[in-house]
């Protein structure tokens, strides 16, 4: 059996090393981290180097860490569910998906997974008709539908939980929950904290994370970079970038004009239509010019960003099991698809320009997965 888990580990903390070490697997089972890499899905460049973040997994109980291509990082959390999921079915082995959650029962977010598109859809469309975004609207619509299983999805956990399971049933894998050890959001609980409280507070890095996860991202440097990037755009050119509709790329134009930073941006461009989360993902592919096929496009390949001692093992039974090429280097990932292995360089060469530590051009191709003992 081999246990999923989707994630981002920014950075990895001690609640992440908690939920890989309390998975049911037992001997002869393996534990595999699909992870988002230079950018992560609420619509920034990830705060921490994506190799470390990985080798940190490998460290603390994952045995290997394949990479969720960007196109599908920078999408919403319905389809950065279901093609984490995607890439966990072509392994070629059972599966099991983990993940956490604020419940210890799992029936009441099975219950909202199960509801049909077809039973969603007109709640779906008045709700949005009532200026609400699509992600709010389908929140609104399960608790028309579900009023007592919906107080669940007030958890973040529990509403990407929902999406998971959603995925899962939608493919046939098995699935199963394991229980938060500290709250989203909030304060810390002895030595655990949520990625966002670590992230504020960088100088409790070392109690809340077991191992150093260098280098970190330099945040004014990246967010001059991505308003140098967006002002070399055209409306053309927006238009043709993924999660850019109804008009979005003239109103960033006329945003970029009056904006001195990013947050400003996204205040100017805000509408009830549009959460600043999507906005920011919206931004964020049209500033690395990810091209709108590629988030709607299948799982290309696996690329493998850290793999553990027992990983080795999986590694040789996923070169005959897996339904997509095993990559270990940019290349590899290259000749399996130029176009999803572009967008990665792309994102990977900005990441390390504004990094505290900035490194040269091509990494991607320098890279290959080290065999942590």
């Amino acid at each position: 059996m081999i246990y999923c888990v989707i994630s981002e580990f920014n950075p990895f903390h001690n609640g992440h090393r908690y939920l890989l070490n309390n998975l049911p697997s037992k001997e002869g089972d393996y534990t595999v981290c699909i992870m988002s890499g230079a950018f992560v899905q609420r619509g920034e460049p990830a705060a921490f180097d994506k190799w470390s973040r990985a080798e940190a997994a490998v460290a603390n109980g994952a045995d290997l860490v394949l990479e969720l291509p960007i196109p599908f990082v920078l999408s919403d959390g319905d389809r950065f569910g279901a093609k984490g999921v995607e890439l966990a079915a072509t392994l070629g082995q059972p599966v099991t998906l983990a993940f956490g959650t604020e419940t210890q029962d799992l029936a009441p977010l099975v219950k909202l997974a199960s509801v049909s598109e077809e039973a969603l859809a007109p709640v779906l469309k008045k709700k949005m008709e009532q200026g609400l975004s699509y992600g709010a609207a389908r929140q609104a619509a399960l608790e028309t539908l579900c009023p007592e299983e919906s107080i669940f999805l007030k958890e973040p956990n529990n509403l990407l939980a929902c999406g998971y399971i959603r995925a899962c049933l939608d493919r046939g894998l098995d699935f199963c929950g394991i229980l938060r050890c500290a709250p989203h959001d909030g304060e810390p609980v002895g030595t655990v904290a949520s990625a966002s409280y670590i992230r504020a507070h960088r100088e409790q890095f070392d109690r809340f994370c077991p191992l150093g996860q260098g280098p970190a991202l330099d945040r004014k440097a990246a967010e001059r970079g991505l308003m140098t990037l967006l002002k070399t755009k055209s409306a053309e050119q927006l238009r043709a970038c993924a999660n850019i509709s109804e008009g979005l790329e003239n109103r960033i134009l006329a945003a970029l004009s009056e904006s001195e930073s990013l947050s400003a941006l996204y205040d100017r461009i805000k509408t009830k239509r549009y959460s600043h989360a999507k906005l920011r993902r919206a931004v964020m592919a049209a500033a690395l010019g990810i091209k709108k096929d590629l988030p709607l496009a299948a799982v290309p390949y696996l690329r493998v960003l850290a793999v553990g001692e027992r990983g080795r093992a999986l590694l040789r039974q996923l070169k005959k099991t897996a339904a997509l090429p095993v990559c270990h280097s940019g290349k590899d990932c290259e000749e399996a698809s130029a176009a999803f292995f572009g967008a990665e360089r792309n994102a990977t060469d900005l990441w390390n320009c504004w990094s505290e530590q900035p490194t040269p051009s091509g990494e991607e191709y320098r890279r290959i997965a080290k065999i942590k003992l």
